[in-house]
Order: structure tokens, then C-alpha cells, then sequence
């Protein structure tokens, strides 16, 4: 109730953000160019009706989720490697801060070569967010306090307990993090993977299409569609580490 009552205050300023489309379309008086909310919307219920729309979602959705999931998992566990065993930290940040650097376009273009074009999504997802988890777990483990640790140690606590009830809370509010800012890059990277590897039956493949054909209307569609996707994805991914973290 306290999140729906959150996201309603948000409502004025979202309405005042459509009425400002609306007249700048108005203006522009180009459906080339930009086309008003009104046209969008209806381009996106009409797009509803297509079980071509729910068929390129359903592939987007699951090759980018499947690419952050084995990011986090990964990212994790070199995190907590790097964390226990210095000079493994040593040898890995070059190749992580590479990853990191490399822009999303070019990372695409080197992995048409190396992967299979309906697997480009999951890669890209993957090397995208293996940064944002690895860093954001190594500061988290790092943070600790080596208290706690020491008191462990006296006590000879177990080392899964410690993991428990040591480690796991104070790492997964920075997981959390990584996570609200990591899916939202997931999938910006991996729809312009899909768009640049023009890869069949993908949200991207559709945006290509919109702008080939001039359908203003249907890449907006597709736009906001990706937004509401991505913005679903967080908040579920969010909960479900939430609930880790109390149950914990």
C-alpha cells in the first residue's frame, strides 16, 4: 500500500511530462519525426494484439535475464575470491576494468564472432552487468566488520554460519544496488545488441524494423515497452533479494 501510495505522487509530474509531448508533436507536426502520446499508446495496444509482440518479448526477456542472472552469479563468486585471495584481485581488475571500458557497441560487434547470434543478448547482458556485480560485492565484503570477523574466529563459529549470518547481510544491500542499476544497463545492452546483430524475433530486431519503415509510432511503442520491462524485472529481482535479506 505505502509503494502504491509512492508512485501515485509521481502521477502530476508524469502528466505534465505527456502534455509536454503532446505540444512539442503539435509543434513539430512531423509523425516522422515525433508523434504524440495519444498515437504512441495506440500503436502500443494495437502492438498487444500481436502475438508476434508477446513471441519477441518472451525472447528478449529471458536471453537478457538469463545474462544478468549469470553475471550476478559469477560476479559474486570473483568478488569473494578477490576478497579472500589478494593476488587473484590483482590479476583480475585489468580484464574486469577492460570489460567495463569497452562500449557496448563495439563488445557487440567482436561477439558476432564468437557467439551464436541468438546467444549475442545473453553475452552482452553478461559482460555489461559482471562489472557493476563484482565491484559493488568486493566493496560490500570488504566493509565488513572485521570485529564481527575476529569474534567468529574466538568463538570458532562455522564457516557457513558465518557466511550466514555475517557476510550475507552485509552484502547484499550493496548486491541490491548493483542489481537496481545493473538490470536496467542488461537491458539497454542487450536490445542494442539485438538491433546492431539484427537477431529475428528480438525487441531489437523490431526497433530496427520501426525505423526502417519510419513507424515513429511502433519505436516509441517498443520503448516504453522495454522501460516497463526492465522497470518489472527490478522490482521483482529487488524483492526477492529483500526477502533473502530478512529472512536472513
Amino acid at each position: 500500500m505505502r509503494s502504491f501510495i509512492s508512485s501515485v505522487k509521481y502521477l502530476p509530474a508524469i502528466l505534465f511530462w505527456l502534455i509536454i509531448w503532446h505540444i512539442v508533436s503539435v509543434f513539430v507536426a512531423n509523425s516522422i519525426v515525433l508523434v504524440s502520446p495519444l498515437e504512441t499508446f495506440t500503436a502500443l495496444i494495437r502492438l498487444l494484439f500481436l502475438s508476434s509482440f508477446w513471441g519477441s518479448i518472451t525472447f528478449s526477456i529471458t536471453r537478457i535475464v538469463l545474462g544478468f542472472l549469470l553475471a550476478l552469479f559469477a560476479g559474486i563468486v570473483l568478488a569473494a575470491i578477490s576478497a579472500r585471495l589478494k593476488f587473484f584481485y590483482i590479476l583480475l581488475l585489468p580484464a574486469i576494468n577492460t570489460i567495463k571500458s569497452i562500449p557496448v557497441a563495439s563488445f557487440t560487434i567482436l561477439a558476432l564472432w564468437w557467439v551464436q547470434a541468438s546467444n549475442l543478448s545473453i553475452f552482452i547482458a553478461f559482460v555489461t552487468v559482471l562489472p557493476i556485480v563484482f565491484f559493488n560485492t568486493y566493496e560490500g565484503i570488504k566493509n565488513i566488520n572485521t570485529k564481527l570477523l575476529e569474534m567468529a574466529e574466538i568463538f570458532r563459529i562455522k564457516h557457513y554460519k558465518k557466511t550466514l549470518h555475517i557476510y550475507a547481510p552485509a552484502v547484499i544491500p550493496h548486491i541490491v544496488s548493483a542489481c537496481a542499476s545493473g538490470l536496467g544497463f542488461a537491458f539497454k545492452a542487450g536490445v542494442a545488441a539485438e538491433l546492431i546483430g539484427l537477431i529475428d524475433n528480438s525487441i531489437g530486431r523490431n526497433l530496427h524494423t520501426a525505423r526502417i519503415f519510419l513507424e515513429t509510432a511502433d519505436l516509441l511503442a517498443w520503448t516504453i515497452t522495454i522501460v516497463i520491462l526492465s522497470f518489472i524485472m527490478e522490482k521483482i529481482i529487488h524483492f526477492c533479494l529483500k526477502r533473502i535479506l530478512l529472512w536472513l
